[in-house]
Formats: C-alpha cells, sequence, structure tokens
C-alpha cells in the first residue's frame, strides 16, 4: 500500500486525496501488531494451552492480511475514479 500512495503522490494532488490514509489500514495494522505479537509470545510450544493462542494468532494473521487486499480494492477503486476524470 505504501507503494501506491508512494506512486499516486507522485503523479497528482487529487491522486494523493484518493489515498489518503484511512480507519481500514489502521485495523489491518492493529491487527497485524497484535497478531505479531501473540506468535511471538508463544513461540516457545511448552507452555501448556499455547495452541489456542497460537490459533488466534494465526487467524488474526489471516485477518489481517484480508484487511490489506480490502484496503487495496478500496485504493484502487479510488485512484480509477479520478484516473478517469
Amino acid at each position: 500500500m505504501s507503494a501506491v500512495r508512494e506512486w499516486a503522490a507522485s503523479q497528482d494532488s487529487k491522486l494523493l486525496e484518493a489515498v489518503a490514509v484511512n480507519n481500514l489500514g489502521k485495523w489491518k495494522t492493529a491487527t497485524q501488531m497484535t497478531a505479531l505479537a501473540i506468535l511471538l509470545a508463544t513461540r516457545d510450544s511448552s507452555h501448556g494451552g499455547a495452541a489456542f493462542a497460537v490459533g488466534s494468532g494465526v487467524a488474526l494473521l489471516y485477518t489481517s492480511a484480508g484487511l490489506a487486499l480490502w484496503s487495496l480494492v478500496v485504493y484502487m477503486r479510488k485512484i480509477w475514479k479520478v484516473l478517469l476524470r
């Protein structure tokens, strides 16, 4: 997403406005950081009950990937609207 935003910023100020940071990206980052914290904390699976935590971390990581794709679609729609004018 950073590359898309950098490209848009170099093209036109209207494109830069179209790809302004939104809450979707912030939610993606929050889920990604939480997932990584959980996975790093449970990397030593000798502790009992770690399977649920690892599963939660993996689920959050997949959720983060889904939010990244969703964010890409949102950004690309906004970019196309500006480019097609």
